[in-house]
């Protein structure tokens, strides 16, 4: 065996691995840097677009464009016979929701945070660790949640909890069995830039308007108990809700506010 031979071969070897490597790196780095450029771009001439429009962005808009697909979900209910045994709370079915009073009501304890009250109500309240607060869309008489899927909210499972002076009445509640959808869609989403700039060429967004929203989650049909939650960027502005399909950019629906 020539050792010499076999030693240069492998010190060549080491350092192309090396070179190789190197590469990788400096071509990650650098697409990582055009990727922040591309978002600053597109975050400027936002800007400039809606002030030309005499439109008011108060509100960040999200520069990240995960890969996302659709889901399905199913709606089974959550059986009120079992909550209703529970002392001081009354639970009755509603149209793809249960809704429950507590009484008598629940007094707050310690400091009132969305998670908070989320913990004082406790056994009362089914599936809660999976609910996460809108605080866009909540209010000092009621407090929203959705129900969160891969930390994105399911803008078709709310969880709705009802105060008054210092006391939790009750509340009201969504909750779908969700699983990704085989074969179905996937992809690297639309970026929020181009979800907002849509709205507003397509006049959903007219001069004068105020931003105060935008978010990615999920979105289907508040009635159908079996469906395909889409991604969607959703978009609040004066009071109103549209979600855009994250994928197509295609305008989903409207949703008038509840505050």
């Amino acid at each position: 065996m020539d050792w010499s031979r076999t030693k240069t071969i492998l010190i060549w070897s080491f350092l192309l691995l090396d070179l190789f490597l190197g590469y990788q790196v400096y071509e990650a780095r650098i697409s990582f840097w055009s990727d922040k450029e591309v978002a600053q771009g597109e975050k400027w001439n936002m800007e400039l677009y809606l002030t030309q429009q005499n439109i008011t962005l108060a509100t960040e808009i999200p520069q990240d464009t995960p890969e996302m697909t659709n889901l399905n979900a199913e709606y089974v209910g959550i059986n009120p016979i079992s909550l209703q045994e529970l002392p001081g709370l009354q639970a009755t079915m509603e149209k793809m929701a249960l809704a429950a009073k507590l009484d008598p009501p629940l007094q707050f304890r310690g400091q009132i945070t969305p998670n908070e009250i989320l913990r004082q109500i406790g056994q009362r309240l089914m599936y809660g660790d999976q609910y996460s607060a809108d605080m866009n869309r909540s209010n000092q008489t009621r407090l929203l949640y959705w129900q969160m899927y891969n930390k994105m909210p399911v803008f078709v499972a709310p969880l709705e909890v009802y105060l008054d002076n210092g006391s939790i009445l009750g509340y009201r509640q969504t909750f779908f069995h969700i699983r990704e959808q085989q074969g179905g869609r996937q992809g690297q989403v639309l970026s929020g830039y181009s979800a907002l700039r849509s709205l507003v060429e397509k006049q959903v967004i007219q001069p004068g308007e105020r931003i105060e929203g935008v978010s990615l989650g999920y979105f289907g049909s508040y009635d159908a108990d079996i469906q395909t939650l889409a991604p969607v960027w959703r978009v609040i502005h004066d009071g109103k809700s549209h979600y855009v399909n994250a994928f197509t950019g295609a305008l989903e629906r409207q949703v008038v506010s509840q505050r």
